[in-house]
């Protein structure tokens, strides 16, 4: 933690601008603003996301990392085909990820945290309220990565983190019951971490993310519908 402490907001507005931008694209490749074939420039992305060449140069090379853009030389970047089957493997690599952290963390998360996490989610399903924000998804996302024990495995979900978050974000704009599903799937993860059962928090996250992709797949349908 204290090299967290010792970031200022100036060290954190590139991280910021960089995912401003990963999440704009990918926000345009769903609602088929640009399609495969089709090619933008750093000079464009500056000026439709108002930030400088160096976040918009990190996040060309973390979406080229993803499999959505290509970057060609004295060309730019190109747009890689991007619709439901494109959407769907990125989930399976995603829950392929994320269900073997969950069955790890099943004996290494703390049981506090877990009971935390559970009077969250409990409190807003109760008052029939939304996760603002998404920020108790992704504390329970991150903490099961974390909690996993496998730098290698934390590294590789959390490159896709902006990624997943935009998906989120888009999914929750046209889902009105999405929040609703989302907080008892992840009530039934969290059930199965605190009885330390492997398997059975494995599966749990299996079928959240399932459903997640599900939804993804729906959304971007509609959008271009």
């Amino acid at each position: 933690m204290p090299a967290a402490s010792n970031q200022g907001p100036t060290h954190r507005q590139p991280v910021a601008s960089k995912q401003q931008v990963v999440r704009g694209i990918l926000r345009g490749l769903m609602e088929g603003l640009w399609r495969g074939g089709d090619r933008f420039t750093e000079a464009s992305a500056v000026e439709k996301f108002g930030v400088s060449r160096t976040p918009v140069r990190e996040a060309l090379l973390q979406l080229q990392g993803l499999g959505l853009i290509e970057l060609r030389r004295n060309c730019g970047a190109v747009v890689l085909p991007f619709g439901t089957d494109e959407v769907r493997e990125l989930y399976a690599v995603r829950s392929i990820l994320e269900v073997e952290a969950t069955r790890l963390a099943a004996s290494r998360i703390h049981r506090e945290l877990v009971d935390q996490l559970m009077g969250e989610f409990t409190e807003i399903r109760a008052r029939g309220e939304e996760d603002p924000d998404w920020r108790l998804d992704r504390t329970l996302h991150q903490s099961i990565a974390e909690a996993s024990g496998n730098h290698r495995l934390l590294a590789e979900i959390f490159r896709y983190g902006d990624l997943v978050q935009a998906m989120r974000e888009i999914v929750g704009e046209r889902t009105s019951d999405i929040h609703t599903t989302s907080v008892d799937e992840h009530l039934a993860i969290l059930e199965a971490l605190r009885e330390g059962d492997p398997e059975g928090a494995s599966l749990a996250m299996k079928n959240h993310l399932d459903q997640a992709s599900t939804s993804a797949i729906e959304a971007i349908q509609t959008l271009r519908s």
